[in-house]
């Protein structure tokens, strides 16, 4: 099952997937909400016996520390894969983008540029070539055991 940052929020502000949010939708506590939103679910999808995907930017260790306990608490692998790029390559993406549920524009990819990371502890996968070469990428580290929980 496949959780997504974007329509988790698009949902909490009863708007469609691919309405635009104002800034205002964006705030650090609003993230806050969105990622334990996302942690729930994951957790629901998990005692069902399904595998989640849990998709969003994880900019902070506190998120993704968040899925990690989840996974131990649960006690299944977390294959946690933090996918980068370039600034140029993210914003040419973004800038070719249509009827996404992504509000994320080119000036919010430089300001991410900013954004203190902190300690990932994932495996960082480069995602600057094709959607086929960031999936071989993916599985690439996956075959590999590069994927580990949070340090």
């Amino acid at each position: 099952v496949v959780l997504r940052s974007d329509l988790v929020r698009k949902r909490m502000f009863g708007v469609e997937d691919t309405h635009r949010l104002p800034p205002s939708a964006y705030t650090p506590e609003h993230a806050a909400r969105i990622y334990a939103t996302l942690v729930q679910y994951a957790g629901r999808v998990l005692a069902q016996g399904h595998s989640a995907i849990i998709d969003g930017v994880f900019a902070r260790e506190d998120e993704r520390d968040a899925i990690a306990a989840l996974a131990q608490e649960r006690n299944v692998p977390l294959n946690g894969l933090f996918l980068v790029a370039d600034l140029a390559t993210r914003q040419t993406r973004i800038g070719s983008r249509r009827g996404d549920a992504s509000d994320a524009t080119q000036e919010v990819a430089a300001l991410q540029e900013q954004y203190n990371i902190g300690h990932i502890g994932w495996a960082t996968i480069d995602a600057s070539g094709t959607q086929e070469q960031t999936l071989q990428n993916c599985r690439d580290a996956i075959a590999e055991g590069q994927i580990r929980q949070s340090d």
